[in-house]
């Protein structure tokens, strides 16, 4: 793994983890793996995009191409979460 998307991962478990104790705090919500997951993954993802085009990850993340990440690998993530049956 690329240096710069290491990075991008322990910023995404950083900004997860802040995320949750949030999330805990103000409506006591339990933790979600899954959302944890997509958070690193979303990281990672903007590390490897700073590789690819030699940018700075917070240029990157200023840019909309974040969003288009954040859907990309929400979507993914949809295709492994079980659905409940009807």
């Amino acid at each position: 793994m690329d240096l710069k998307a290491f990075g991008g991962a322990l910023i995404g478990a950083f900004y997860g983890g802040l995320g949750y104790a949030v999330s805990k705090a103000k409506n006591n919500e339990a933790f979600s793996p899954v959302k944890f997951v997509k958070t690193v993954a979303i990281g990672t993802v903007v590390g490897l995009a700073s590789q690819g085009t030699g940018l700075s990850m917070d240029t990157i993340e200023g840019m909309s191409t974040v969003g288009f990440f954040t859907i990309i690998v929400d979507k993914v993530a949809g295709l492994f979460e079980s659905k409940p049956k009807a």
